[in-house]
């Protein structure tokens, strides 16, 4: 029988906190009909707080809690994502009840997925064996489709959560087949047992093909090119304020989880998956951008512009292999800077559009109907001027305009591929950053320069509190990166 030792539970206690909340919430709902969405959000939130406390703290004493053998490792590039995942569950935590209350969705089972959901990203960052990787890819995932489908009399949140459903299975099968084939030619699960049997000169033909198909798996999970064919359809049709959390989370978690296999189980042989990343992170900045460009719907515009933001990423990660072939880790700490400013810039922007909703006719009644259309936005710099204003500051960021946390999320990636030689993937991204700020401008013209079409909005303070807190980070996280770059840096340097 297995002893669980005080280090274990260390490793764990983020990811419990997050759980026992979320049993919690869902018990309150059973057993506490009458204030059951104040009491749900009220447990999910302390346990969500004690989560980043623990992480909070981890990160500003600089300690790694490695538990159940080395197959769990809090560290401290797993602490900043993680506090990163934790932080965007809090501010979607804090507007769920809001939101439940207008799509006639139970309190329970939402505070119980979010904070499920939560719980897998945290041990997915944490996880160094690949049967953890897969398990937790998977406690994620479900609970993500479910919350994409939550609005069970939605036809188009129905068709979302079945394409999401059928996309995420056939992900999921080519991951697991690249863990067989790297197990088959080294013999182990284990990250580090993977690095280890590689850095002595292990040249099996199955080690190509099973990164590939690594690549394949994550990309599908991240939503890179040429597998990012579900992000626009999920992301429409799901509640905006899922898609806001799967847009940040999910995308933090799995790059985070690709970060930590290509470093720990490939850095001694970068060579066979660097080259395909380079191309994949060239295609996904490209066509995201493009695609972005021609939509008419936000929300679409929005999903397209998030699967550009994972080709940035990409780009970092490729640029581990230098042009002369050496490995380094100088864009690692800038992908996880990027991972964590793009968490509240993006969170913002979905959360805006259920910020300025509206009412419409139906059938039975009233039926709510997050913003989605420029025409929806149309003239709202005027009725609503912090909220346009808000809006506004987080399209710039991810436009990349100073000084803005988007503006030094880009500098770091691009400053890190030029010092390892690939200024053609830097370039492109320079240009197709100015693509983007093309699409991203229309919205602004729309709230300013453009009279109203909709006045019915009705807005509630707690989604306006939410905005002006992912406003303040974007603004704070650009004028003072120093910290965060610091925790990524010291994080990179420890995992590695």
């Amino acid at each position: 029988m297995m002893v669980l030792t005080e280090t274990d539970w260390l490793a764990l206690s983020p990811a419990l906190c997050l759980l026992v909340a979320g049993l919690a919430a869902v018990g309150a709902d059973l057993w506490r009909r009458s204030h059951s969405a104040f009491v749900s959000c009220l447990l999910s939130l302390v346990g969500v707080g004690v989560a980043c406390g623990i992480l909070l703290r981890l990160l500003v004493t600089g300690g790694t809690y490695r538990g159940f053998e080395g197959t769990i490792l809090l560290d401290q590039t797993a602490a900043l994502l993680s506090l990163g995942v934790c932080v965007a569950t809090t501010l979607i935590l804090s507007i769920a009840p809001v939101d439940s209350h207008r799509r006639r969705t139970n309190f329970g089972e939402l505070y119980g997925l979010i904070l499920l959901a939560a719980c897998g990203m945290v041990l997915l960052l944490c996880s160094n064996d690949f049967m953890l990787i897969f398990l937790n890819i998977e406690v994620m995932s479900i609970a993500m489709y479910v919350l994409t489908g939550i609005t069970r009399r939605n036809p188009r949140s129905n068709e979302a959560a079945l394409k999401y459903l059928v996309t995420g299975a056939f992900a999921t099968g080519f991951l697991l087949l690249g863990v067989a084939l790297l197990y088959g030619a080294t013999g182990t699960f284990r990250l580090e047992g993977i690095g280890g049997a590689l850095a002595t000169g292990n040249n099996s033909p199955l080690l190509p093909l099973g990164f590939g198909l690594l690549i394949v798996g994550f990309g599908f999970k991240i939503g890179a090119v040429p597998f990012h064919m579900w992000v626009a359809d999920v992301y429409e049709g799901a509640p905006t304020t899922s898609t806001a959390f799967m847009a940040v989370t999910v995308k933090a978690a799995a790059t985070g989880a690709l970060l930590r296999v290509l470093i720990i189980a490939g850095g001694t042989r970068s060579d066979l998956w660097a080259p395909s990343l380079w191309w994949v992170a060239l295609a996904t900045m490209v066509v995201g951008n493009l695609l972005a460009a021609h939509q008419t719907s936000v929300k679409r515009m929005l999903a397209y512009s998030s699967v550009a933001h994972t080709g940035y990423a990409l780009v970092a990660m490729a640029s581990m292999l230098g042009t002369n072939g050496d490995f380094s880790l100088d864009g690692a700490a800038a992908v996880v800077f990027y991972l964590f400013s793009y968490t509240f810039t993006t969170l913002g922007a979905f959360l805006f559009l259920v910020h300025v909703g509206h009412e419409v006719p139906g059938k039975a009644g009233a039926e709510w109907q997050d913003a989605e259309t420029l025409d929806d936005l149309a003239g709202l710099g005027f009725r609503r001027p912090w909220a346009a204003g808000a809006m506004a500051l987080f399209l710039l960021s991810l436009g990349g305009v100073p000084p803005t946390a988007g503006f030094f999320g880009k500098f770091f990636l691009f400053q890190a591929a030029v010092g390892r030689g690939h200024t053609l993937l830097v370039v492109l991204g320079v240009l197709t950053s100015l693509v983007s700020l093309f699409y991203y401008m229309r919205v602004i013209v729309a709230m300013y320069m453009r009279p109203a079409v909709m006045t019915d909005e009705q807005p509630r303070a707690s989604v306006g509190a939410v905005l002006a807190l992912s406003a303040l980070a974007t603004v704070l996280l650009g004028v003072v990166p120093g910290p965060v770059v610091e925790w990524a840096t010291r994080g990179i340097a420890s995992l590695h």
